[in-house]
C-alpha cells in the first residue's frame, strides 16, 4: 500500500474514534456543549474523507479495503491538502501525535515543546507559544536529524515513516497555535457557552457573532504575547 494511502486510512480512522469519544462526553455535566462541538466538527470532517475518496460504503473495515487500493487523483491530493489545513484537524492530529512524543525526543535527544517567553504582569504569568520562525526552523533540524538517523541504520525506515509523521503533526500543531488559530477551538465550560448566549440577546447579536467577538478579546492578549517575545528575541 502507498504511504499516502496509509496515512489517509490512519488520520480517518483516527477521526472516526475521535467523534465517537466526544459521543460519550454529551452526558459530561461541565463540557458536554464542547464534545458536542467536536462531534460536530469530527463528523464533517469524515464526510469530507468519503465526498473526497468517493468511498460509498459504510464501515470502517469497509473504507480500508477501498482506501487501501484508491489511486489518487490530483484533485484528491489537492482536497486532501486542504482538509489538512484545517486548524480543528490539526489539532486532532498534533495533540495525538504529542501523546506519542516520548519516543520522538528519545530519538532526535531533544525535549520538544511550544512554550517560548514567560511574561508576569498584574494578572500572572503568560507564557508565549514560538514564534512561526522559531517552529519551522526546528522542524527542518529535527527532520535532518532523523534522515541522518534514517541513513545509519540507527532508526528503520518503519520507524522513520512513524517518527517523522508525527513530527510533522506536532509542528503543525504548533505553528497553528503560534499563529493563534487554536483559540477558537478552545475548552469551553456549559456555563460559558450560556455567559456567551446571555451577552448575544443583552447586545442584540447572535450567538456566532458574540463568539467571536470574544475569540476576537483573547487574540489581542494572545497578540500582545507574542509581539512581546518578537521584541525580546529581536533584542
Amino acid at each position: 500500500m502507498e504511504k499516502a494511502n496509509k496515512r489517509i486510512i490512519y488520520e480517518a480512522v483516527l477521526v472516526h474514534n475521535a467523534f465517537n469519544n466526544e459521543l460519550n462526553g454529551y452526558g459530561d455535566a461541565v463540557y458536554s456543549r464542547h464534545h458536542q462541538q467536536n462531534a460536530d466538527w469530527y463528523r464533517s470532517f469524515s464526510d469530507r474523507f468519503n465526498q473526497i475518496l468517493g468511498f460509498k460504503g459504510q464501515t470502517v473495515d469497509e473504507f480500508m479495503t477501498y482506501v487501501s487500493t484508491v489511486n489518487l487523483t490530483p484533485e484528491q491530493k489537492r482536497a486532501l491538502f486542504e482538509l489538512r489545513k484545517e486548524p480543528m484537524f490539526k489539532k486532532l492530529m498534533g495533540e495525538t501525535a504529542l501523546q506519542q512524543k516520548t519516543e520522538l525526543e528519545n530519538a532526535l535527544g531533544d525535549k520538544i515543546t511550544s512554550n517560548g517567553m514567560t511574561f508576569a504582569d498584574e494578572n500572572g504569568a503568560r507564557v508565549a507559544v514560538k514564534t512561526e520562525q522559531q517552529l519551522e526552523q526546528e522542524l527542518d533540524a529535527y527532520s535532518d536529524k532523523l534522515s541522518e538517523l534514517l541513513s545509519s541504520k540507527s532508526i528503520s525506515e518503519e520507524q522513520y515513516d512513524n517518527l517523522n509523521q508525527n513530527l510533522d503533526y506536532i509542528y503543525g500543531y504548533y505553528i497553528s497555535r503560534s499563529r493563534g488559530e487554536q483559540l477558537p477551538f478552545r475548552k469551553m465550560t456549559n456555563a460559558q457557552y450560556e455567559k456567551i448566549e446571555q451577552d448575544a440577546q443583552e447586545n442584540g447579536i447572535s450567538f456566532s457573532e458574540q463568539m467571536y467577538q470574544v475569540t476576537q478579546d483573547l487574540r489581542y492578549d494572545f497578540d500582545e504575547v507574542q509581539e512581546l517575545q518578537s521584541q525580546g528575541i529581536r533584542k
